[in-house]
């Protein structure tokens, strides 16, 4: 898992069944102060998130199919948790 700032929608003219009627996110991985971390990911909503927000995405091999109860999944990331409040040390 890993804490990230949503960025843009992804849009598409063709996509796979899986992706219907889901929201595709590009997402920037942060730290907790906030700051970008490695490179921009795309995940799947499944939380209601909007751009801005900041966001726990994760996900294991078979989540998205049991999440969204899907034969085939080919998702990887899924937005999992919207944060409302940060509480960190930094150590």
């Amino acid at each position: 898992m890993f804490l990230a700032k949503v960025k843009n929608v992804v849009t598409a003219t063709e996509k796979h069944p899986a992706y219907s009627a889901k929201t595709v996110y590009v997402v920037q991985p942060v730290k907790p102060d906030g700051s970008a971390i490695g490179d921009e990911w795309v995940a799947v909503d499944y939380v209601g998130s909007r751009i801005g927000d900041t966001v726990v995405c994760g996900g294991a091999p078979g989540v998205a199919q049991e999440v969204f109860k899907l034969q085939r999944a080919p998702i990887r990331t899924l937005i999992m948790v919207i944060v409302d409040q940060l509480d960190y040390r930094d150590i």
